[in-house]
């Protein structure tokens, strides 16, 4: 169920959060935590019973793993469990690509198994691999079954993140002498949440159609003109913020309903100076684990600029084909590794930037940058990114017009995007300290919307929106990843 949908908003969350609390407040810690697991089972569940038993025998393989790391040493359960995870991943959602560019190259013609892709694989298959390596380095400890069953499947962020380490949400489940501000909890939750879903259904699902419209002629092999490339790009840059922004924002404010808090996963991205700004703001524990695991392994800046340059390609190689079984996506974060090489370097060179009394033209530069590569992104093919490109280029002309909507919504998303705070900026007094260091905000400088009533009545306002207009909205961009 998506978490717009009626069946999610009016049925399963009240219901969670009313036997979650009197369980809390009437029974006992773990009994609300129980539920709390079954109804996250129940979640993933809904989407297709077949792959539960894959979410479960993921978690009982890592925890049990996780507790032979930790008594009997490292090697070989974390090589065995690295492994095991990667071939789990690699089966479902990399087989036929792997195949079928061997049947390509070798021309040969091997069947292709055609698996379904289970939803948020990609998700917990990391968030296991990263609780293997910080057990195996020391830096957290396994919990118990329902701690790590929970850790896992937490309904909020289990199918498109945020992805959570094990040191940051297990010590809040094991917490039991914390008392809830119920009040608070609900309030706040429920302000994060009433600005993601109104990311997603208000602006994102409105930008998709215009994206859908360039990007679908050029998969057909139409020639695309100079405004529908330019129109269609851009409104497929502000879809993708405010879809996967809007679902962090939702997942956020879920768990603080219950009275968890997740890491921020955005800090308004469309404002970076540069392309490693812009990695430093999107899609923020993405970037860490990939920074973490990956790219410090591979020997990080340690050993001169160009092996510095060669393990940020690798590695955003690899965080592009994360995203996707095709080379339009390995494309993708070849251009961003090339890019954050690049930048590193004029770092080097020039430590206060090309143009320090201009830093808005660095933004617009980072921002047009990273529009282009969302072409390969979207673009179902490299034949279709192609032509946008050539359009965007004005190869194939201005081309017919695309009436005044598409112009319009453009200026509302660079209105929003370079104009307004982010969420996280907004609420960043209810997050923890380490959290909001990590995706570089300041303490105590949020929005007391507590304090001004017009906001809380502009969040309802926002909220009843969204829930009026959702019954007409899709499935999130990050599901199919």
């Amino acid at each position: 169920m998506l978490f717009n949908s009626f069946e999610f908003l009016f049925l399963f969350l009240p219901a969670t959060l009313a036997v979650y609390y009197m369980l809390r407040h009437w029974v006992a810690h773990h009994a609300a935590l129980v539920a709390l697991t079954i109804a996250s089972f129940v979640f993933y569940a809904w989407w297709d019973i077949r792959y539960l038993p894959l979410l479960l025998g993921s978690i009982i393989v890592n925890h049990v793993l996780g507790l032979l790391i930790a008594r009997l040493g490292k090697q070989p359960w974390l090589a065995i469990g690295i492994i095991l995870n990667l071939a789990s991943i690699g089966l479902f959602k990399y087989a036929d690509f792997f195949l079928w560019n061997i049947n390509a190259v070798a021309g040969m013609n091997l069947p292709l198994p055609g698996f379904a892709l289970p939803l948020a694989i990609s998700f917990f298959t990391f968030q296991q691999i990263s609780f293997l390596v910080d057990v195996a380095r020391k830096q957290t400890k396994p919990a118990g079954w329902l701690g790590h069953g929970l850790f896992v499947s937490f309904f909020p962020q289990l199918i498109a993140g945020p992805i959570v380490r094990h040191n940051q949400i297990a010590p809040q489940y094991e917490d039991k002498t914390r008392k809830d501000d119920l009040a608070e909890n609900i309030g706040v939750g429920l302000s994060i949440f009433s600005i993601g879903i109104s990311k997603k259904v208000l602006l994102a699902d409105n930008f998709e159609p215009f994206a859908a419209s360039a990007f679908g002629a050029a998969a057909r092999g139409d020639e695309v003109g100079l405004l529908e490339a330019w129109t269609g790009a851009l409104c497929y840059t502000f879809q993708i913020f405010f879809d996967f922004s809007g679902y962090s924002d939702m997942a956020t404010g879920l768990a603080r309903m219950f009275g968890y808090k997740l890491p921020i996963n955005f800090n308004a991205p469309y404002r970076a100076r540069s392309v490693i700004d812009f990695w430093r703001r999107w899609h923020i524990t993405l970037s860490h684990f990939l920074r973490d695991y990956l790219y410090i392994p591979l020997g990080g800046n340690r050993q001169g600029q160009v092996r510095r340059a060669i393990n940020l390609t690798v590695v955003m190689l690899l965080g592009g084909l994360w995203h996707g079984a095709a080379w339009t996506f390995v494309f993708w974060g070849a251009l961003h590794g090339i890019a954050l090489g690049w930048c590193n370097w004029l770092n080097k060179i020039r430590p206060n930037g090309l143009l320090p009394s201009a830093p808005w033209i660095s933004v617009v530069c980072t921002f047009i940058f990273v529009v282009i590569a969302w072409v390969f992104f979207r673009a179902t093919s490299f034949e279709g990114a192609m032509l946008m490109l050539e359009g965007m280029a004005g190869l194939n002309g201005i081309g017919p017009g695309v009436g005044d909507e598409p112009f319009i919504a453009i200026a509302i998303g660079l209105a929003i995007v370079w104009g307004l705070p982010d969420t996280a900026s907004i609420f960043v007094k209810w997050f923890d300290d380490v959290t909001i260091r990590t995706a570089g905000l300041i303490p105590q400088k949020g929005l007391r919307f507590t304090t001004r009533p017009w906001i809380a009545g502009t969040l309802a306002f926002l909220l009843f929106l969204s829930i009026v207009n959702a019954w007409n909205t899709a499935e999130f961009i990050y599901y199919n990843f």
